[in-house]
C-alpha cells in the first residue's frame, strides 16, 4: 500500500534531476515522520495517507502557470482525474502556489491525491499528499494545513 502511495507520490515530478535544498513539513495528530524515499520531509497515517516533500531545481526555468500546466498533463496522461479547477494557495511563509486536487484507481480502490505546486526563480516545492478517497477525505483539513506548512530550506 505504501509502496503505491509512494509511487503516485513520485509521477508529480518525472522532470527532476535531482534533489535541491530541503524543505520540511508539520506532521499532525495521528501522523508520523517516516523515512525520506526520495523525499525531504514525509508524514504518514496508520491508514496510509502519506505526505510528503520535495524540492527540485526550476530546470528549464519557468514559472507556475508552466509547472502547473506540465504536472496536470503528465498526471491526467496517467489516469489521474482533476477534482476541480487549480486553486492558488499560499504556503505558511507566503510563497504563492497552485493547488490541484484528483482522484485515481489503484484497481481495487478509489484514491485521491492533492499536490501544491510553488515555484521560484531557482526551485520548485512539490507538496503531495496521497491516500484511500474516504481516509484522505476523512482527514482533508489537518492533510491541506499540513501541506501548507511546507516550508523552503536554505
Amino acid at each position: 500500500m505504501l509502496r503505491k502511495i509512494a509511487l503516485c507520490l513520485a509521477l508529480a515530478a518525472p522532470f527532476a534531476v535531482g534533489c535541491g535544498p530541503a524543505s520540511r513539513l508539520s506532521a499532525p495528530d495521528g501522523f508520523a515522520h517516516l523515512g525520506g524515499d526520495g523525499f525531504d520531509d514525509r508524514v504518514g497515517s496508520a491508514s496510509g495517507v502519506v505526505v510528503g516533500t520535495r524540492v527540485v531545481p526550476n530546470d528549464p526555468k519557468a514559472n507556475l502557470d508552466f509547472w502547473t500546466k506540465a504536472i496536470d498533463l503528465r498526471l491526467r496522461q496517467r489516469g489521474y482525474e482533476p477534482e476541480g479547477a487549480p486553486a492558488d494557495v499560499k504556503n505558511s511563509e507566503g510563497l504563492p502556489g497552485r493547488s490541484m486536487h484528483y482522484v485515481f484507481f489503484d484497481g481495487t480502490r478509489k484514491n485521491r491525491y492533492f499536490l501544491d505546486v510553488y515555484a521560484t526563480d531557482r526551485r520548485i516545492l512539490l507538496v503531495e499528499a496521497a491516500g484511500d478517497a474516504n481516509d484522505l477525505g476523512a482527514n482533508a483539513p489537518a492533510i491541506v494545513a499540513t501541506m501548507r506548512s511546507a516550508r523552503l530550506g536554505s
